[in-house]
C-alpha cells in the first residue's frame, strides 16, 4: 500500500520536488501548500506524509503554545470512506493543529481500517512526538509494533517509556519481550513455532532451562559454565553456546568476560541482532561503571599515591567516551530529522551532560521553539550558562522559565532551586532567599530549602 516517489504521477513529482527545495529554506507555509495535493491524491504516499507534518509542526508551532484536541473532527458514523475521511483531516485539522490528540486517533483508527499498519504507525509517532510524555500513547504504540512483527521499534519506544518512568513494569517487560521476539526473529526461529527446533538437540534445550531456573547455587553455575567453555572450543560459532557462555559470565560477576563474549557474538556471528547490541551497551556500561568505582576507590583510599593523576585521567577518560557514543547517537538522530525539536534537545542535554556547554546552547536554543520541552530547554539554557559564569543570561533564562511556570510542580521546584543558586552567586542574596522561600511555602521538605530558609531568621 506504501507508495514511493518514483510511481507518483508526473505532475506530483515534480511539486514533491519543489516541496523539497521549500523545505531546506524552511519555508513551512509553502511546503504545506505543495505537498498537502500530493498526500491528498496519493493515500500511502507515507514519505510525503511525513514531510507534511514536519512542516505542519514546524509552522504552526511557531504560531501558539500548545496544541488542542483540533477540530473538524469526523465521528464514526460518517459516510464518507475512509480515504475521504483522511483527506478530509489532512486539510481541515492537521493543517492547523498536526498533533492533534483526536484527530491523529482517529487517523490511527482509519488507518486500521483500511489494513495500512504503516499509516497507523504513522499517527502514534506523530502523536509520541508531540507529546513525549504521554506514555499511555506510547504503550499503545509499541503494542501495535509488536502485533505487526517489528519488536526492534517496539523495544525502543519501550526504553523510551522506561527514561520516563523508570517504575513502569509493563514497560520494564515489555522491553524485554520486545527483545527476546527480535531475537527469535533475527534467529529464524519464529518460523518452526518454537526457538528449541533451533538448537542441535533436546539436551541444548534442557541446559538452557537449567540456566533460566531461579536459584541456581554459583557451583551450579560454574560447573556449567565449564561445559559451555568445552563446546565452545569444540564450535565457536554456535551463537547458542557463545552467548550462553556470556549470560554465565554476567551472572558470576566477571562481566569483563560477559562483554568480550557478547561482544563477540554480536560482531563476528550476528551483526544484525538488535537485542543482541543492546545487552553489549548494557553490558559495557556496567564494566565502564565498575572501572570508575573501582578508580575513584582507590583515588579516595590512597591520594597521595603516585599514580593519582594517571588514575583520574582514566576516569576522565572513561566518562569521555561515555559521552562520545551518547552524542554521536544523538547526532545521528538529528541529522535524520533536523526539524524535529525533541531530537534537538536530547542533542543539547548530551552536549551539557558531557560538560560541552558552548555545544548544547545552539541546540537547546532551537528545542524552545517546541512548546512541550520549552520549559526544560530553558532551564538547561540557564544551566550552560551558569556554568560558563555567564550568570546575568542565566538569572534571564531562569525567570523566564519562572514567569512561564503556573503551578509550583517539580520542574518549577527545579528552576526556582537553580535561580536562588545563580542569585547567590550574583551577590544578590535577598532575591535568592526569595526565591528559596516560594519553594518552602510549597515543599517543606524540597532538597536543603527548609534548613536555608530558616538559618536566615536566626
Amino acid at each position: 500500500m506504501i507508495v514511493q516517489e518514483a510511481e507518483l504521477d508526473p505532475k506530483y513529482q515534480a511539486l514533491w520536488k519543489k516541496a523539497l527545495i521549500s523545505a531546506e529554506r524552511k519555508n513551512w507555509e509553502y511546503v504545506i501548500d505543495q505537498v498537502l495535493p500530493i498526500v491528498t491524491a496519493n493515500l500511502g504516499f507515507l514519505d510525503g506524509r511525513k514531510l507534511l507534518r514536519s512542516a505542519e509542526g514546524e509552522f504552526v508551532g511557531g504560531a501558539k503554545k500548545g496544541f488542542g484536541l483540533g477540530g473538524g473532527l469526523f465521528k464514526g458514523g460518517s459516510k464518507k470512506e475512509p480515504a475521504e475521511q483522511i483527506a478530509d483531516l489532512e486539510e481541515n485539522t492537521f493543517r492547523k493543529d498536526p498533533f492533534s490528540q483526536s484527530a491523529n486517533e482517529q487517523l490511527y483508527d482509519l488507518a486500521m481500517k483500511i489494513h495500512f499498519p504503516e499509516l497507523a504507525a504513522f499517527a502514534l509517532e506523530t502523536l509520541r512526538r508531540g507529546h513525549p510524555e504521554n506514555t499511555k500513547n506510547m504503550h499503545k504504540l509499541a503494542l501495535h509494533y509488536m502485533a505487526h512483527n517489528e519488536p526492534e521499534k517496539a523495544g525502543e519506544v519501550y526504553r523510551s517509556i522506561v527514561k520516563i518512568d523508570p517504575r513502569d513494569m509493563d514497560a520494564n517487560k515489555g522491553e524485554k519481550d520486545a527483545a527476546a521476539k527480535s531475537s527469535i526473529k533475527n534467529q529464524g526461529w519464529g518460523a518452526e513455532g518454537d526457538f528449541r527446533k533451533a538448537m542441535k538437540d533436546s539436551g541444548e534445550a534442557a541446559k538452557l532451562e537449567m540456566l533460566n531456573r531461579q536459584g541456581m547455587t554459583k557451583e551450579q553455575m560454574e560447573q556449567f559454565l565449564a561445559e559451555t567453555i568445552d563446546q565452545y572450543n569444540a564450535d565457536q560459532t554456535n551463537i547458542v553456546v557463545v552467548k550462553r557462555m556470556a549470560d554465565l559470565y554476567e551472572r558470576l560477576g566477571q562481566i569483563d568476560n560477559a562483554l568480550m563474549f557478547y561482544d563477540y557474538a554480536l560482531n563476528t556471528l550476528n551483526p544484525g541482532d538488535v537485542a543482541l547490541q543492546r545487552k553489549v551497551e548494557i553490558i559495557r556500561d556496567k564494566v565502564q561503571d565498575k572501572q570508575i568505582e573501582d578508580y575513584e576507590r582507590e583515588i579516595e583510599g590512597d591520594p597521595d599515591a603516585p599514580d593519582i593523576e594517571d588514575k583520574r585521567a582514566q576516569v576522565a577518560e572513561i566518562r569521555r567516551q561515555r559521552s562520545a557514543v551518547v552524542i554521536n547517537e544523538a547526532k545521528g538522530r538529528v541529522d535524520r530529522n533536523p526539524t524535529d525539536k525533541t531530537l534537538r534537545y536530547e542533542l543539547g542535554q548530551a552536549f551539557f551532560n558531557a560538560g560541552m556547554y558552548t555545544e548544547a546552547i545552539p541546540e537547546l536554543q532551537q528545542a524552545k521553539s517546541n512548546p512541550n520541552m520549552r520549559i526544560k530547554a530553558i532551564l538547561m539554557l540557564g544551566r550552560c550558562f551558569e556554568r560558563k559564569n555567564m550568570n546575568d543570561l542565566a538569572k534571564t533564562s531562569l525567570m523566564e522559565a519562572a514567569k512561564e511556570l503556573v503551578v509550583m510542580d517539580a520542574i518549577k521546584k527545579e528552576v526556582l532551586y537553580e535561580l536562588a543558586h545563580v542569585l547567590e552567586k550574583m551577590g544578590d542574596k535577598p532575591a535568592s532567599l526569595e526565591a528559596l522561600k516560594e519553594i518552602y511555602n510549597a515543599d517543606y521538605g524540597y532538597k536543603d530549602v527548609a534548613k536555608r530558609v530558616e538559618s536566615s531568621y536566626s
